[in-house]
């Protein structure tokens, strides 16, 4: 049964006693959707990660404020929107914060806790941190040698779901005992329903089942050192899944990803749809240690919070992804979603030399000559229009897939005006250094070069 919760979970009174601290490990899968049973997606198994979930806090509406991995990392650490300290643009390691933001394990360090980073129980180690900010002025973000007497705060970075140059993906689909079938697939309308489309989503199940077992192996290593009953584990994606309209992308696909929570004093069997937004997890994370977030951060803690009010609205962008300049905001309420594209001009599929990478995107290449040839519905073609509109706005409701654009309905038009006024206000607010106000005050992108 799945409850709607707009009240405050409580953990515990008042804050947490020096010898009372949670371990906390911070899972953070790259490049998922909320492609899970436990999120009633069929096709695949996932039991480590539906028994945290069954023992645990599920979070149905957990939106990161970026498609793109180290602008939705950056305002996961710092708990600030990436748009608002300077890290929105890809890898832009120049950037230097503001001298009043501190990486959130700035605050748990001085809270006694010890900071490590990565697992060589998982791919490759687990320990990638890349971040759209000079490190230079700032103590180290994570310790190198762990003292076993403090508390921890662990974060393992799940990287088998990245798609790379090499051929990862069909390696595993080989080396697994049951490959998921490709008959299960249940293949979204955007993309035709060709044996190729069903392969590479099954390769991409098999991947998630990959790394359900590196999670199964942190917990079995917790439970070993008799540390798991005072821990809580928390699993989120850092953006959308490896496919056309996810990573990058502002659909749901790009920044609608899995948050489950379970362990020391968390609720069991809860399933929660307020919109929460990545650094709200940010201030979650420090009142569960014990901290009080910052005035500065941008985010509300979720839990451990008297204070907690659901969200009306989450917001997220996207600006430059490598060579790719673009610019667009996006607002989501419980029903509708507003996107303002500011370069228009920039299609969807701009040609990212990364995505041209045969092993990153395989499916590319025959969409794009399938859409060449006309062979794709009027909803599998949107994705390849030479150019975007300069808003769109869905009803999630009652179109999930994001198929229908409303933002030129008749009907919808209130609506529209209403969620772009909500986006704008947040843009002003929030300080959003990727826009500029042009002399009639509209706003207008900051082109940054790669």
């Amino acid at each position: 049964m799945i409850f709607k919760f707009t009240i405050l979970l409580f953990l515990c009174v008042g804050f947490v006693r020096a010898n009372d601290k949670p371990n906390i490990v911070l899972l953070m899968a790259e490049d998922i959707g909320t492609d899970l049973p436990s999120y009633g997606v069929e096709g695949l198994s996932t039991p480590n990660l539906s028994a945290l979930a069954e023992n645990g806090v599920q979070y149905n509406r957990f939106y990161t404020t970026s498609p793109i991995c180290s602008t939705s990392r950056s305002a996961l650490m710092t708990g600030m929107y990436q748009t608002s300290i300077g890290a929105h643009n890809h890898r832009d390691r120049s950037n230097i914060l503001p001298e009043y933001v501190k990486p959130m394990t700035h605050y748990l360090r001085e809270a006694g806790y010890a900071l490590k980073l990565g697992s060589s129980l998982v791919y490759e180690q687990g320990r990638k941190l890349d971040l759209n900010f000079s490190k230079a002025n700032l103590a180290p973000i994570f310790d190198k040698t762990i003292d076993e007497k403090k508390p921890l705060f662990w974060q393992i970075q799940l990287k088998m779901t990245h798609r790379a140059k090499d051929k990862r993906w069909e390696e595993i689909r080989k080396a697994s005992r049951k490959p998921v079938a490709t008959a299960a697939i249940k293949v979204p309308p955007y993309l035709p329903d060709l044996p190729e489309v069903r392969l590479d989503w099954a390769q991409y199940y098999d991947t998630l089942e990959y790394i359900d077992s590196e999670v199964g192996l942190i917990v079995d290593q917790l439970t070993a050192q008799s540390k798991f009953e005072n821990t809580i584990v928390i699993f989120i994606g850092d953006n959308g899944r490896a496919q056309i309209r996810g990573k990058s992308y502002l659909w749901e696909d790009g920044i609608h990803v899995p948050l489950i929570i379970s362990g020391k004093n968390i609720p069991v069997g809860e399933q929660v749809d307020d919109l929460i937004s990545g650094i709200d997890l940010t201030a979650t994370i420090l009142r569960l240690a014990g901290v009080r977030p910052p005035s500065y951060i941008q985010g509300q803690a979720f839990l451990n919070n008297r204070d907690y009010r659901a969200r009306a609205f989450v917001f997220a962008a996207r600006d430059r992804h490598d060579e790719v300049v673009d610019s667009s905001r996006v607002i989501v309420s419980k029903r509708y979603k507003y996107i303002r594209n500011f370069l228009p001009e920039v299609p969807w599929d701009a040609r990212l030399a990364y995505y041209d990478i045969p092993t990153v995107r395989p499916l590319l290449p025959l969409l794009r000559k399938l859409n060449a040839e006309g062979r794709l519905s009027s909803e599998q073609a949107i994705f390849f229009s030479p150019a975007k509109p300069e808003e769109q706005l869905y009803d999630l409701l009652e179109d999930p897939w994001e198929l229908r654009n409303l933002a030129f309905s008749p009907e919808h038009q209130q609506t529209k005006a209403k969620m772009r006024q909500a986006l704008h206000r947040w843009i002003d607010e929030s300080g959003d250094r990727g826009l500029v106000q042009g002399p009639k005050g509209e706003w207008q992108a900051v082109l940054s070069s790669p």
